[in-house]
């Protein structure tokens, strides 16, 4: 059975030879309503503004915190807090091999939010390969505890002057001197930030002084790089070489401008499913629920939330690697070995080759993980980092005391 004419098609046929018709006018176009006139992200940013004031709601009525992960509260029985002064503290974990000799020795700084935990295999795989390991939790951020607020600056209040004083105190005071005595003082400079790159490296180096393994090859993970390099520049006899784990200064891993958002960071810590989801985006696609939740229950601690975006604004972003290396000759004798995610993306590829041009001294090695290959490639992480170490001491003769 031969298919229809389409419309156009028949009426052509049946038109043929009569006078050419004006075509129909079509419909007007219908008003859009508001539902389809508004972007599909409004009712999404509605529906997490709803979720997340319906959470307290729903969730329990104690107001006792939740118990600790046990993945978590074995690492914090690993571990204590370092009493500083100044510092409030840092939590530091040392893993030590067996035989009780001479060993090098290694000090990991971990990057923003990944903290000691996420390199608990690394330690105990270097520990194996007859490394001493210490990972320190920089302030704020990991275990360590939140540094006090600074106090606001004292300012004369006018109006509290003139209630105590008196008014015709004015009077006779600018008589006498010429001046006028109720003036607002000047707001004194804001304190500097426990997060800043030069406070972190001061609070590293007194923590390497009260734990006693100077001198160290370092290792600086991701966001870590500005406060390690301050600490290798102001304690240049207290690095033996540096080790980069996909470290940048612009580009850390670890989304902390999400929990910025006052609303969608609330929601992304209480609910454990979007938590995973998103550090397995950013950080480590192998990442399981039992270390996901962890990392969680870290951020969940006091101030830590606080503190880890805290951290990420006062990240030096002017740093250069490049001149930071040239800044010294300790400096630039450092041996330096960079540690890269070869199948993260092109991008970050991408921005490994800017620092193999920062560093063209610098052994560069692709490894096979993520940005947090600590998490992803632990075996393959500690060999890399034991090889290079072991190589650096041999190299320079040096005897591990």
């Amino acid at each position: 059975m031969p298919a229809a004419d389409p419309p156009a098609a028949a009426d052509a046929a049946s038109d043929e030879g009569a006078p050419a018709r004006a075509p129909t006018p079509r419909p007007p176009p219908r008003p859009l309503s508001l539902a389809s006139a508004l972007p599909f992200w409004f009712y999404l940013a509605a529906a997490v503004s709803l979720v997340a004031l319906l959470l307290p709601r729903i969730s329990p009525g104690s107001s006792s915190p939740a118990p600790l992960p046990p993945l978590l509260r074995g690492h914090l029985a690993s571990g204590s807090v370092l009493k500083l002064d100044p510092a409030p503290g840092l939590f530091a974990v040392t893993s030590r091999p067996g035989g009780g000799g001479p060993a090098p020795r290694v000090l990991i700084l971990p990057g923003l939010a990944a903290g000691s935990f996420s390199f608990r295999r690394v330690l105990s795989s270097l520990s194996s390969r007859g490394v001493l390991s210490a990972a320190l939790d920089l302030p704020g951020q990991g275990l360590s505890p939140a540094p006090p607020a600074a106090p606001a600056p004292a300012r004369t209040s006018v109006l509290r002057e003139i209630m105590d004083r008196g008014v015709f105190h004015a009077f006779e005071h600018l008589v006498q001197t010429g001046e006028v005595p109720y003036q607002e003082e000047p707001a004194a400079p804001p304190a500097p930030s426990p997060h800043a790159p030069a406070e972190a490296a001061a609070a590293v180096a007194r923590a390497v002084e009260a734990l006693g393994v100077a001198p160290v090859h370092l290792v600086l993970h991701d966001s870590a790089l500005a406060a390690g390099a301050a600490f290798a520049s102001a304690n240049p006899g207290a690095v033996r070489s540096m080790t980069l784990i996909d470290a940048t200064v612009a580009l850390p891993a670890f989304p902390a401008a999400v929990f910025d958002v006052p609303v969608l960071g609330r929601l992304v810590l209480r609910v454990p499913a979007l938590f995973r989801g998103l550090v397995r985006l950013c950080c480590a696609r192998g990442l399981g629920a039992e270390e996901a939740e962890a990392h969680r229950a870290a951020m969940q601690g006091e101030g830590r939330t606080q503190g880890v975006i805290e951290a990420w604004k006062a990240m030096n972003h002017s740093f250069q690697l490049g001149e930071w290396r040239g800044s010294s000759d300790e400096v630039r004798r450092l041996p330096m070995m960079v540690l890269w995610s070869g199948s993260w993306s092109d991008m970050w590829i991408d921005e490994g080759k800017k620092v193999v041009a920062a560093l063209p001294d610098a052994k560069f090695v692709y490894h096979s993980g993520g940005r947090w290959p600590q998490e992803d490639v632990s075996e393959e992480i500690s060999g890399l980092i034991a090889d290079f170490v072991t190589s650096s001491e041999e190299a320079s003769g040096g005897r591990i005391e």
